[in-house]
Formats: structure tokens, C-alpha cells, sequence
């Protein structure tokens, strides 16, 4: 009994000494792990790109000229970094600001457009003549905002430097003129 006691017990010590503490934080909190691209740099440049893109005139020069808001697919920002870095989310964070400023309608991506037209194809196959939706009425974009993250390593001994460089550009869908270009930068000094 009491080598059973004696072996519950380095057993219950063990697995409390390898476990882990977790805590809730707000989603504002920068934590910096790992010196790598995170959630903090991703809300810092999505936040500083979206201020630039809705503050120049392309958007009162398009009103001017068609007499309604733009339209724009945001299509992929194209992680040239060496890094793991999730686009999507900052891709996400332009759309919900073109779409929730008022000044912008965002149209679906490519891929969902896709998505889209195969459910639809679905629903026309399935469902009754009153209640199916009418095809050919998609809107197409004006503009398309395409882009890229870009990343410099500088290191020597313990100190490393990160430097990111993010740009974004809006592109005319009929003239394929370049009506806007943004970039911002973030740089990350890592001692080992």
C-alpha cells in the first residue's frame, strides 16, 4: 500500500510539473513569441493599409465618374516572405473594412465565386422554378487589390533584425491602370 502511495504520488508530481498554464487574453494583447510575423502585425499593417487605401482619391474619382460606390475583389496577397504566414486573415480584415466603411462593395473572391456558381448550379438543378435564383447577375469587379509581404533578415551573433514590407496596389479591371498603391513596413529587433 504505501509503495502504491509513494508511486501515486511522484506520478501526481510528475504530470503537475509538465503541464501548462493557459490563459485568456484580449485579442488586443501583443505577444511576441517567436519574432515571427504574428496576429499583432497582421492587425497593425491590415489597419495602416485599409486607412491609406480608403483616404485617397481613387474611390471619390470613381463615384465622380460611374455615379455609385466601387466595387473590388481583394485577391490574394502573395506571401513572398519565408515565413508561415496566414494571408487569409489579413485578406479578411481588408474586406470587412472596404465593406463596413460604406465606401466600397467588396465582391467574392475568385475561389468563392466558384463556390458560389456550383452552388447556384446545384440550386437551378434541384430546387422549383420560384424559388431558384436567376443566373448571369453577378457583379463584376471594378478593381482588383492584389499584393504581397516581403521580408530582409539582417543577423550577427545574438541579434537578428526582421524587416517586413507590405504593398498593396488597386488595379482598374478595364484599363488595367494602377489607381492606388500602398505599402507600410514593420521591423523586429530579436536577441537570442
Amino acid at each position: 500500500m504505501r509503495a502504491t502511495l509513494c508511486a501515486l504520488s511522484v506520478f501526481v508530481l510528475f504530470a503537475a510539473g509538465c503541464g501548462r498554464e493557459v490563459r485568456v487574453v484580449s485579442p488586443d494583447t501583443d505577444i511576441h513569441l517567436s519574432g515571427r510575423w504574428n496576429d499583432a502585425d497582421s492587425k497593425a499593417v491590415s489597419s495602416q493599409m485599409i486607412d491609406q487605401a480608403l483616404g485617397k482619391p481613387w474611390i471619390t474619382n470613381f463615384r465622380d465618374r460611374a455615379a455609385r460606390q466601387p466595387l473590388v475583389r481583394v485577391s490574394q496577397v502573395r506571401n513572398g516572405s519565408n515565413e508561415e504566414i496566414a494571408t487569409g486573415v489579413f485578406t479578411d480584415d481588408l474586406e470587412r473594412a472596404f465593406i463596413n466603411s460604406g465606401k466600397v462593395r467588396v465582391v467574392a473572391s475568385r475561389s468563392e465565386a466558384e463556390l458560389q456558381r456550383a452552388e447556384r448550379a446545384d440550386i437551378q438543378a434541384n430546387s422549383g422554378a420560384e424559388s431558384r435564383p436567376k443566373s448571369g447577375q453577378e457583379q463584376a469587379p471594378d478593381f482588383t487589390m492584389q499584393g504581397s509581404i516581403k521580408i530582409q533578415h539582417d543577423q550577427h551573433g545574438d541579434q537578428q533584425v526582421k524587416f517586413y514590407q507590405v504593398d498593396l496596389k488597386l488595379i482598374d479591371m478595364t484599363s488595367n491602370e494602377t489607381v492606388w498603391i500602398g505599402s507600410t513596413e514593420r521591423k523586429k529587433s530579436i536577441t537570442k
